[in-house]
């Protein structure tokens, strides 16, 4: 699949090794690929990028604004909901099940350490939505 820099793959997550993990690991994905630390940087990359088609791998704990926090903010902004999709990727999995109003752009929730053929079916899914 040739997404080329229409898609970019936003990895947010506060752990330096998490994303370098996950950049690894998709690397044969033809996406640009970002990682920031936290959701305050997300929700930057996102506003300061109006035209990129994002899928989000978020962590769900992370400082100054969290992913649920990134969760609510894309579902009350149309404009991102259109191009935005996210696909959770969290330590612990029941903290997904309390959250609420998780909203429809999420694909998917994923426990770590999550398996590469999983994600790149998620990411797949979410860049044929967003097409």
């Amino acid at each position: 699949m040739t997404a080329g820099s229409l898609y970019t793959l936003l990895i947010a997550d506060d752990d330096d090794i998490n994303r370098v993990i996950l950049k690894h690991m998709l690397k044969t994905l033809e996406m640009e690929v970002i990682g920031v630390s936290d959701g305050t940087d997300a929700m930057q990359y996102l506003n300061e990028n109006p035209n990129k088609k994002v899928i989000i791998l978020l962590d769900l704990n992370m400082p100054n604004m969290d992913g649920s926090e990134v969760i609510s903010l894309i579902n009350q902004d149309s404009q991102l909901r259109e191009r935005v999709r996210i696909i959770v990727i969290t330590a612990n999995l029941l903290s997904i099940y309390m959250k609420e109003g998780i909203g429809s752009k999420v694909l998917d929730c994923f426990e770590k350490p999550v398996r590469k053929e999983v994600l790149i079916d998620a990411i797949n899914l979410g860049i044929s939505q967003l097409n």
